[in-house]
């Protein structure tokens, strides 16, 4: 005899593995602390990267007016400004980072106990079938 609630739950648990599943497994074979150190460090190449480009555009467009404000002013100042821009725009994107990643590290552990729970849900159902 087919067991309806067995079926159904057979039927999400591998919607579930199927869709979301392989994603939870790669990020849960990671502590926290590495997931989240591993994302961190991606994210500082991916902002560097990006303020690079930022400023080049930046420079380009205003190209006149740079070279006018190096002639004025000395370099330094220049570069300290700079410099407290890629800090700026670095903290915020890190910040961002750690709280996205640290919510899906989270969101994935729930959804992973939940699968291992109907996984025990399962193998209840069988027990109780051999029983029988």
């Amino acid at each position: 005899m087919i067991n309806e609630q067995r079926v159904s739950l057979m039927t999400r648990m591998e919607i579930y593995r199927k869709h979301k599943g392989r994603r939870d497994e790669r990020i849960s074979a990671y502590f926290m602390g590495d997931y989240l150190a591993k994302q961190v460090l991606l994210s500082v190449i991916c902002a560097s990267a990006a303020f690079l480009l930022i400023a080049a555009v930046y420079a380009l467009y205003n190209f006149e007016d740079l070279m006018l404000s190096v002639y004025n002013f000395s370099l330094s100042g220049l570069a300290g400004r700079i410099a407290i821009a890629y800090a700026l725009f670095l903290a915020a994107y890190i910040a961002v980072t750690v709280i996205v990643y640290t919510g899906r590290y989270r969101r994935t552990h729930r959804r992973l106990e939940h699968y291992y729970n109907a996984l025990d849900r399962l193998s209840e159902y069988y027990e109780r079938e051999e029983e029988l």
